[in-house]
């Protein structure tokens, strides 16, 4: 169980960098994407981060987010497509300056390949991410569905280690899993809960909605369905009831005509033996 941070420590942090007579922008000038294909994913990834650790006070997910590795060096810094920092509270910043933030470094990061990006720029991502303590290091191009990861093994030193095959992989830190299909690329939390675009969430919500009322719609056929034979049941019973107590009512009837019929044959009978004995 995680141990709940007090945010107002990192603003309170965050606040003696106003005295900082150096600049640190919080925007590059670059635009966040330059597709729609490209932002989708950047909000997907980000999104369904931030949804999987909402309930950690600890783990700060950010989409675009200019990071300062070095305290007074304005002109080192990248912004990541999306990243995590494990360790940070969540809350608004208009930039990540690693030394506020404790010095902790993101862990993890994603980058997504547009038409405009080269694979020499993502080089130089990747070794800054490598200089300055990223973990995990995730690049996709949907454009041709290829997806790359690189990871920090702690156990040797050859610095970050290329996953060869990233189908099925798991991420050491996340604990996300990453399916490749013959188009795009699938991400599944820990639970297997996909990562899903806001379209695609608001149409499992509308799914999940719609067979919540047919579920309820159903619940009610069968309740009334229930009623209706319980209803007939009862009815059936009361029948029965009356039947038995007809049944009753008509036994005892024949008994008491036959009990009438035996008494009146034997006052015949003693009226008989009587005009016997007279004429005798």
């Amino acid at each position: 169980m995680s141990t709940p941070i007090d945010n107002r420590k990192y603003f309170i942090d965050y606040e003696h960098d106003k005295n900082s007579t150096i600049d640190y922008p919080d925007s590059d000038g670059e635009l966040m994407a330059d597709s729609t294909t490209q932002f989708n994913w950047i909000i997907t990834i980000q999104g369904g981060l931030d949804s999987m650790f909402k309930k950690r006070t600890d783990v700060f997910v950010a989409g675009n987010l200019l990071w300062y590795p070095e305290e007074g060096q304005n002109n080192i810094c990248i912004a990541p497509d999306v990243m995590v920092a494990f360790g940070r509270p969540k809350g608004n910043r208009g930039s990540y300056k690693q030394w506020v933030e404790d010095d902790i470094a993101p862990q993890v990061v994603f980058e997504i390949f547009s038409k405009s990006n080269s694979a020499d720029e993502m080089l130089d991502k990747l070794k800054f991410c490598y200089q300055y303590g990223v973990q995990e290091f995730y690049v996709y191009n949907p454009l041709k569905n290829t997806l790359y990861g690189w990871y920090r093994d702690s156990n040797t030193n050859k610095g970050f280690v290329n996953v060869l095959f990233m189908q099925g992989f798991v991420s050491p830190l996340l604990g996300i899993r990453f399916e490749i299909g013959t188009d795009t690329i699938k991400i599944y939390t820990p639970e297997n809960q996909e990562f899903l675009t806001f379209i695609e969430q608001s149409d499992a919500l509308e799914n999940a909605i719609e067979k919540q009322k047919e579920a309820l719609e159903a619940e009610k056929i069968a309740i009334k369905i229930a009623q209706k034979e319980r209803t007939e049941k009862e009815k059936a019973l009361e029948i029965a009831e009356e039947e038995r107590t007809e049944k009753e009512k008509a036994l005892e009837i024949a008994e008491e005509e036959r009990t009438e019929k035996e008494k009146l044959m034997a006052e015949i009978e003693a009226l008989k033996t009587l005009l016997q004995n007279k004429f005798s």
